[in-house]
Formats: structure tokens, C-alpha cells, sequence
């Protein structure tokens, strides 16, 4: 199944929330699994921090509350700080979630642990096209081997081959009705 083709589905389901005049718009749940890959830049930004300037990409498997499986592609921009010392690390970053032309989800995250995992918050920002209006968030929980990587490399290198794995267990999200 093709990433546009999977959104579809998972956005059918919220168009069908959002535009019926049977309907309020309620909150639903969903749980989403995304295992990814990323690339960007490391520098060196004191004698023992680490920057990380890139973007990973990758598909979510999207659980709804009713046990129905499905999938999306996201593309999210990130920055990671890492203190090489304490191995502590935290990051922030925005995803881009592309259903259809014309529609689209947009997310900012932050999260913080140690090197190979951190932990935070999921927050649903809004959408356009059908998806106009849409808020939720979510625990976001990421494990990642850029860390480690990053911790030998050179100021300047470009890291191409990274990647992990993002949970979010419970994201809440709620669309607005539409008007007919």
C-alpha cells in the first residue's frame, strides 16, 4: 500500500467525523508506530555538546480504538542537542503529514532522555483542506541510534544512514464540523 493510499483511509475516517451533520465533532484516539530513517548534520557546539541539524522520514502504522489497522508517510525537520559527558539529550522538531494534494497535518514534538531514547509531547497544530482546523497531542516516545553515532563523529560530518523507531501510545486528536 502506497503512502498516499494508506492516509486516505486513516483521513476518510476523520472526514466522516468532521462532515457529518449527524455528528459533533468528538475526540478519537488513535495509537501510531512509526519506524523511521534520517540524515542531517552533526556540530560540534562546545567541547562536550553535540548538535544535530536533519530530518527523518517514514511510515506510520496507525491503530484506531476499534482494533482497524492503517498506514501514512510523515516527514518531520529535527534538531537534537547531546551533552557527551552526562549522554543527556533532548530534541524538537515539526512533522508533516500529506494525505491527499490538498491535505495536510502539521505536528511539533519535543521530547528528553539519554542517548538512545527520549520521551515528550505530540501536539497536532492544525491542517489544511479537510483537515482544516484539527488539534490533538500525544506522549511521544523515540528511540534512536543517532545518538551513539554522533558521539564519534566530526564537526561538519553529514549522517546519512540514521534511523529508530517513534510511539506515540495514545493520540487524541478531535476535527472540528464542517458547515455544509
Amino acid at each position: 500500500m502506497t503512502p498516499k493510499r494508506s492516509w486516505i483511509a486513516f483521513f476518510t475516517g476523520l472526514t466522516l467525523l468532521g462532515s457529518s451533520a449527524a455528528l459533533q465533532a468528538r475526540e478519537e484516539s488513535l495509537e501510531i508506530t512509526m519506524p523511521w530513517d534520517g540524515q542531517g548534520t552533526i556540530y560540534h557546539i562546545d567541547t562536550d555538546k553535540r548538535l544535530f541539524m536533519g530530518a527523518f522520514e517514514g511510515i506510520m502504522y496507525i491503530k484506531t480504538d476499534k482494533g482497524e489497522l492503517d498506514a501514512a508517510f510523515a516527514d518531520c525537520p529535527s534538531v537534537m542537542h547531546i551533552d557527551v559527558k552526562s549522554k543527556a539529550t533532548s530534541a524538537t522538531g515539526y512533522c508533516t503529514i500529506t494525505p491527499s494534494k490538498g491535505d495536510a497535518v502539521f505536528a511539533e514534538w519535543s521530547c528528553k532522555g539519554e542517548v538512545g531514547i527520549c520521551k515528550g509531547i505530540f501536539e497536532i497544530t492544525g491542517g489544511t483542506g479537510q483537515m482544516e482546523g484539527i488539534t490533538g497531542s500525544s506522549e511521544i516516545k523515540i528511540r534512536s541510534v543517532i545518538g551513539p553515532l554522533l558521539l564519534g563523529m566530526a564537526d561538519g560530518s553529514t549522517l546519512r544512514a540514521a534511523s529508530g523507531l517513534i510511539v506515540l501510545p495514545k493520540l487524541t486528536y478531535r476535527v472540528p464540523d464542517k458547515k455544509k
